[in-house]
This record gives C-alpha cells, structure tokens and sequence, in this order.
C-alpha cells in the first residue's frame, strides 16, 4: 500500500479504511492483468494480450520499442509457431496511488518450437522481469507503460518428443480448444 501524503505537521497520514481497501482491490485487478498476459501468451490469445494495455501504452522489451498494441503483433508471430509455451508470473510487488500504480514482476517462460532444420522440436526457457506503469480509468486498470526486461535464456535443447505425443486431453492447447475456456463458459453460464 502506499503511504499517504503527510499532513500538517509533516508525518505521512495512515490510510483510512476505504483507501486500504481500494488499494488492495487495485492490487487485486493488477493482479489479474498480469495473470491475464500470461494466460493470453500460453493460448496466443491475442485480444486477451491487447486487453492488457491501454491503446496508447509504450512498449520497450528487447529490440522491440514502440506501441504496446504492435508489440502484441510483433510477439503474435513468435507465439502462432509454438507448439507449446507457459508463462509465470510471480514476486508481484505492487504500488498504488489513487489512480496510478507502479509495478514490478517475474517472469518465467518455457517455448517449444519447431527445430531449425524443421526435423523435431527443441525447448527454450527465459527468465526476467515486467516492469509497469499503470493507470485506473472508468473503474479499469490496465498498463500504460512496459519494460520488459530479459535477465536470462537457456541454451536451445532438444525435445526428447514432439508435444503432440502427449495423450490427447492430457495437455494445454494454443488456443481456444484449451479446457480454460471450456470451464470458464460453465462457470460464467452459471454451471
């Protein structure tokens, strides 16, 4: 949470209930956007991607830099050739003042890919931080500012076995067909 303006004599002022929780709302709906990127990238799921970022949010993460909404075209065709990628989040630390909040996450990805030679696949992980600038509008927050940051890549392995020899229904699809979808239409329809 982040403190209040100081007051009159000069010490920060304690939060009063309803901004305690406000704040903890927002860094629950943070949450869940960072969550959602995750999600998004793991199903290439390129509206739930978009719906991350406001339509004029800055993008800067490795060569790329420019509109947060092309960075999402440019990462579509990396992610449309995997055969299989998971993203996680985790150290969520959050800061939230009225309507802005700063952020800063890791990140933990594995991409299987076609091979180069176009004969298998091969297995890369990556590892870094999301680093955001947020802002709350009409009750929604969503990231007006990103700074990917690429700590560290694996060397390149090859996969012992394709993906698709993992027994059908046992494993994450790259798209809609993936059971996420499925039980989530159940629950919201209430089942």
């Amino acid at each position: 949470l982040a403190a209040a303006p100081a007051g009159a004599a000069g010490k920060a002022r304690k939060p009063g209930p309803a901004e305690q929780i406000d704040a903890l709302a927002s860094r629950a709906a943070i949450e869940e956007v960072l969550f959602d990127y995750a999600r998004g990238n793991d199903h290439a799921d390129e509206a739930m991607i978009r719906g991350c970022f406001w339509p004029e949010s800055q993008h800067k993460h490795g060569k790329f830099e420019g509109k947060s909404q092309d960075f999402v075209g440019f990462a579509m065709k990396i992610l449309t050739v995997l055969k299989y990628c998971k993203h996680h989040i985790s150290n969520v630390s959050i800061r939230v003042n009225v309507d802005r909040a700063f952020s800063e996450c890791y990140y933990n990805a594995h991409h299987r890919r076609p091979d180069k030679a176009g004969t298998g696949e091969e297995d890369q992980w990556f590892e870094g931080r999301y680093i955001d600038l947020w802002e709350r509008r009409g009750g929604v927050w969503k990231i007006i500012q990103r700074r990917g940051m690429s700590d560290w890549n694996s060397p390149v392995a090859p996969a012992e076995a394709p993906y698709s020899a993992l027994p059908p229904g046992s494993h994450a699809e790259r798209d809609k067909s993936d059971e996420y979808y499925r039980i989530l239409a159940l629950f919201e329809g209430g089942k």
